[in-house]
């Protein structure tokens, strides 16, 4: 997501740069253009602030206490207690 976010800034501000300052009807657009740059910028840093990852002690924690009966995966429930406990981190 964020790539995708840096991805539309750049397009922007690529367009911006495309002097349309100099045309007197395209001011209002060149205006519009930064204050969306100005709100991705925000939204790009408060997206990467938010993000918690697992520490390696809860990645072990995980690892010892994921268990399994002879017809489930053990990956399979590893990855769903891995997505449980960032669900859980980052809301």
């Amino acid at each position: 997501m964020i790539e995708v976010m840096r991805q539309v800034r750049n397009a922007l501000v690529w367009n911006l740069n495309t002097d349309l300052d100099n045309i007197p009807a395209c001011e209002q657009w060149s205006e519009m253009l930064r204050k969306n740059i100005d709100a991705l910028d925000k939204a790009m840093a408060d997206a990467e602030l938010k993000w918690v990852g697992l520490t390696d002690e809860e990645m072990l924690t995980l690892e010892e206490t994921t268990t399994c009966t002879k017809d489930e995966s053990w990956l399979r429930n590893l990855t769903q207690a891995i997505e449980a406990k960032l669900k859980e981190k980052n809301t």
